[in-house]
């Protein structure tokens, strides 16, 4: 039971502390701008500092300009040549030890757009369930598949969906290559890998995440990963290293960045929070591990942000982070096109209806879940097996019942 009466003080103290961290934060991110005019060019010492940092921190998460002006701003085009969108997103039922079977399941909703057509969107649904450990359907290199493990399958489900969705609508077309097809995630094209993973399962799942981009480039397709509220601070770090002499760069002097002000409690995104509407930023890859495996495969993944609001004005500003493979930011037309037709997909919620409609397709409701079980119940109980949920989460569930 919570006690809301006992946290009123403590909720009035706490909103005391977000407008002070505001008000400090408005100062920090002004220094921060002029940092950024400070350091705008991209020159050969800037380029030097880059690999510098990544020779004496491996882990060092900056950025890597693509083009010459690193405060360079790109108008996106009010409105462009119709496109045809697709789109998915994904969740999931984790492992529970308590529940009557060692389950997961996850499932994945897309919707097509083609805009200009006058159809109504197409959407589908595909759920999968399998057994957490011991499952013979299925390959695997860990006894028993964990919540980190159930996320990495999901977030392939979701790119591979939009793989075949991009082939498919290519298809449609009959080869006509003029026409834009957006492939949109919900999220990084880079996906998040656990830090045991071993060298060989990281090789595997960077084989599997790149296999779908592969697919993407030969249908002629622009996938984007959209990134609502960002908290990345890459830029932030390189602006961090192109204030230091050569020699400090060391590890130290790098992660001290991060905690020191101007920079402490600060993201890209607010560093970018003057951009107009329809505006962009230049264009960064990360500097992570990670993504130099996606080099490796041809697939580099850089970002920019972008201000998806309709309306001018710093308190209107809707700044979201978009990330493309190298060879659609090398590409200024088809990305320009791209974000074109995004941005015409946000301008009804201020966000994209096709990863709303997406998410709404994939998320799986509590008493969905409860229905799951029930026939899951009924199907072990047909073949005479023993069907128990431990204590704990039968005292929770009636519990919680109330």
């Amino acid at each position: 039971m919570l006690e809301l009466n006992k946290l009123t003080k403590q909720v009035d103290s706490m909103a005391e502390a977000l407008a002070g961290q505001r008000d400090r934060q408005r100062k920090d991110i002004e220094a921060a701008r002029e940092l950024l005019l400070k350091h705008a060019q991209v020159t050969d010492e800037l380029c030097s500092k880059i690999a510098r940092a990544g020779e004496v921190d491996e882990s060092w998460r900056g950025a890597d300009p693509l083009g010459d002006d690193l405060n360079e701003r790109f108008q996106t085009p009010l409105t462009g040549e119709p496109a045809t969108l697709v789109a998915s997103d994904g969740s999931q039922i984790y492992p529970d030890t308590h529940a009557i079977a060692l389950y997961y399941l996850t499932n994945v909703g897309t919707i097509v757009l083609r805009q200009g057509s006058g159809e109504a969107p197409l959407v589908t649904t595909e759920p999968i369930l399998r057994m957490a450990e011991d499952d013979p359907l299925e390959e695997q290199d860990q006894d028993r598949v964990d919540a980190d493990e159930v996320n990495l399958r999901r977030d392939l489900r979701e790119v591979e969906a939009l793989a075949a969705l991009a082939r498919s609508e290519r298809e449609k077309l009959s080869g006509d290559m003029d026409r834009v097809v957006v492939a949109l995630a919900d999220g990084p094209l880079l996906p998040w890998m656990p830090q045991r993973l071993t060298d060989r399962e990281q090789t595997q799942h960077v084989k599997q995440f790149t296999a779908p981009l592969d697919d993407m480039r030969a249908s002629y397709a622009v996938p984007l990963g959209y990134v609502d509220r960002p908290r990345s601070a890459n830029v932030l770090r390189l602006l961090h290293l192109a204030g230091l002499p050569y020699d400090a760069i060391t590890k130290e002097n790098l992660r001290r960045g991060s905690s020191e002000r101007p920079l402490k409690g600060l993201s890209d995104a607010g560093l970018f929070q003057d951009l107009l509407p329809g505006q962009r930023s230049a264009l960064f890859a990360a500097t992570s591990e990670i993504n130099a495996n996606f080099d490796t495969a041809g697939h580099r993944i850089y970002f920019c942000y972008m201000n998806v609001a309709t309306e001018m004005g710093e308190k209107q500003a809707r700044m979201v982070r978009i990330e493309m493979p190298v060879w659609i930011a090398t590409d200024p037309a088809r990305l320009e096109a791209a974000l074109t037709a995004v941005w015409s997909d946000c301008r009804l919620l201020g966000y994209p209806y096709l990863l709303t409609r997406a998410h709404e397709l994939a998320l799986v409701t509590r008493q969905e879940k409860d229905t799951l079980e029930q026939m899951l119940r009924t199907g072990m109980m047909r073949l005479e097996m023993r069907v128990e949920e431990s204590p704990k989460a039968t005292t929770k569930r009636v519990v919680g019942g109330r």
